[in-house]
């Protein structure tokens, strides 16, 4: 059985990041940009910043109770043609004027200064910088630019969203769920997981099955049954592109022992999926889907029913002067 207003309960009660910690997390980020930004040394480069990765996206998750969530910002910066022999400066300078305005639990990463928020959440502080080749991010070990397109993958995002009647987001988070919950196809990263699915989201199979996107299960298992169907015909592990930057792939970001467990534990939930929501017999049904989200997967919330975690349907995209990025569900 589709039993949508149990997939309704699980991901408001026990899936979603409350709207209280999005709150927090919008105010520690103006906290930072504007700390920033009057930084004497720094913060002449700034310009603006966006959300980026699973915060731009909405399909960002409640952490496990012992687990911090992480968001990803994107910095705007101008170019410094004094950092052009060693861009990783962007990086470097960075990381002390954190220092210079009161953010000491920072840590210098590849493409990021990350800056620790002791066990909640880490903020992801990427320079963007608008370089005279276009838009660029830093590689800090190569000391090099790299090309990235954040705003192409969101309008992805969205696309794969509108096709599927606004359940995909949903989707993913269920399938983050099980991955960081349930302890499944664990070593997948969320932008590969996010793609394949994405991919196999398409107008032929909503013209061909109406029924495919009609409600949060029905998208679940189609996408799940349709990514593993997709995997069973591989001969190997498949590269997988980013679908908002042709030629650039996030093959490096996984390995071939994380494809194939990964490919195995889709094909189990494929089935475990489809024989829940075949299952006629209610409560039947109700232990089926139990079995795999646990006991967050019931019809009523334990919640105050009127306040709705992520009542804001419009699409906020991840945009630098957005407070809040609604989603419903």
């Amino acid at each position: 059985m589709k039993l949508s207003a149990y997939f309704d309960t699980l991901l408001k009660d026990t899936v979603n990041l409350p709207l209280s910690r999005l709150d927090q997390l919008n105010d520690r980020v103006e906290s930072i940009y504007r700390a920033v930004r009057a930084d004497d040394k720094y913060g002449g480069l700034l310009t603006d910043k966006s959300k980026q990765g699973s915060w731009a996206h909405r399909t960002i998750i409640k952490p496990k109770p012992d687990k911090e969530y992480d968001a990803d910002v994107l910095l705007h910066l101008d170019h410094n043609p004094d950092w052009d022999s060693d861009k990783a400066e962007y990086i470097e300078q960075l990381y002390w004027a954190l220092n210079r305005v009161g953010y000491p639990d920072r840590h210098r990463k590849t493409r990021c200064v990350r800056v620790q928020y002791a066990n909640d959440c880490h903020i992801d502080l990427v320079p963007y910088v608008n370089a005279p080749g276009g838009r660029r991010i830093v590689n800090k070990t190569s000391g090099e630019w790299e090309l990235t397109n954040p705003h192409g993958f969101s309008d992805w995002m969205k696309g794969c969203d509108d096709l599927t009647n606004a359940y995909f987001r949903k989707v993913v988070r269920l399938m983050k769920f099980l991955r960081d919950h349930k302890n499944s196809f664990t070593g997948t990263p969320s932008i590969i997981l996010t793609t394949l699915l994405g991919n196999r989201a398409s107008w032929a199979t909503k013209i061909m099955r109406p029924t495919a996107y009609s409600t949060v299960p029905d998208t679940l298992v189609t996408l799940v049954e349709d990514l593993d169907q997709w995997m069973q015909e591989l001969t190997g592990m498949p590269s997988v592109e980013d679908p908002s930057s042709p030629g650039t792939t996030f093959d490096h970001r996984w390995s071939e022992a994380s494809y194939n467990y990964f490919r195995d534990r889709i094909h189990v939930h494929a089935q475990e999926m489809r024989d829940a929501l075949d299952e006629q017999d209610r409560d039947a049904s109700v232990e089926k889907w139990r079995s795999l989200f646990g006991d967050g997967f019931r019809r009523d919330s334990q919640e105050n029913k009127s306040a709705s975690p992520f009542t804001a349907p419009a699409y906020a995209g991840g945009g630098a002067s957005s407070s809040r990025a609604g989603r419903a569900g």
